[in-house]
């Protein structure tokens, strides 16, 4: 089976989405946001793709490089979005899709 290679930004972004998924998890067990067990399935699917691909350069088959770039177009969307909604102007917000 033909093996892919995981780049920096996919990486990067999935790494990140982890982190993402974590505050969201502890704001949950804090009560200041509703509880939410898609939350927790996300981490779970996180963490395998993250053992899948603990660094850059890692050899993966392509179902998985292909979840690893949706999960890092996500991140980016969201990334861009906090970032309009804090202020900045698209240009500046742009700059979340450079990661």
């Amino acid at each position: 089976m033909k093996k892919y290679r995981v780049n920096e930004s996919e990486h990067f972004n999935l790494y990140s989405m982890y982190d993402h998924l974590k505050a969201m998890e502890i704001d949950m067990q804090e009560g200041t946001r509703p509880w939410d067990d898609n939350v927790l399935d996300r981490i779970e699917e996180v963490e395998r793709l993250m053992d899948q691909a603990p660094h850059v350069g890692s050899l993966v088959d392509w179902p998985t490089l292909k979840r690893i770039r949706e999960i890092k177009d996500e991140r980016q969307i969201i990334r861009y979005q906090r970032s309009l909604e804090a202020g900045s102007t698209e240009r500046d917000a742009a700059y979340a899709f450079t990661l």
